[in-house]
């Protein structure tokens, strides 16, 4: 791997729900409860949240403004793609990523739901890689453990996390 080249990230975690998907799938697009999810490290309070919902639920793009605290970083996300109790897609560029696409998987399972957050990101240039990373890793696993208040779960199977480095030519799923 050339040394300048970027380090690509994925990022897998997920939560076993004892909840409908339909159930799972509500609380993950309503912005109030994303917003509690991820407090106090990012401030998710778009100013559109009625709008947040609905491009998600009617699978049309839409572009979202939050805050990374303490750094005070503007995290826009966009919706891309929107399948609705499926999957939604989000992407972002900030000054912590020069690359984030972010998939929302609902899995049905025989008791509930499997809830997947499946991020694939490259950290931006100068930014110290694995940290970035591993910071990411903590973030997605906090707001795991926050959303467990919001939904019946399996506490053995809460934020189970599996971060990797991308190499150029491994396949990627």
């Amino acid at each position: 791997m050339d040394a300048s080249e970027p380090l690509q990230w994925r990022l897998r975690v997920w939560t076993r729900f004892l909840a409908p998907c339909e159930d799972v799938w509500r609380a993950k697009t309503d912005a109030g409860i994303a917003h509690d999810e991820f407090r106090p490290w990012l401030d998710f309070r778009p100013d559109d949240p009625d709008g947040m919902q609905r491009a998600v639920v009617e699978g049309r793009p839409g572009r979202f403004p939050a805050r990374l605290w303490p750094l005070g970083i503007e995290w826009v996300t966009e919706i891309v793609e929107s399948v609705p109790g499926v999957e939604f897609v989000d992407r972002s560029r900030n000054r912590l990523f020069s690359e984030y696409e972010h998939h929302h998987v609902f899995e049905p399972t025989t008791d509930g739901c499997r809830y997947i957050d499946d991020v694939r990101f490259v950290p931006a240039p100068g930014l110290p890689s694995r940290l970035v990373a591993r910071l990411t890793e903590r973030l997605f696993v906090h707001r795991h453990r926050r959303a467990a208040r919001h939904l019946p779960h399996d506490p053995q199977a809460t934020g189970v996390s599996v971060l990797r480095r991308v190499l150029p030519d491994s396949p990627q799923d």
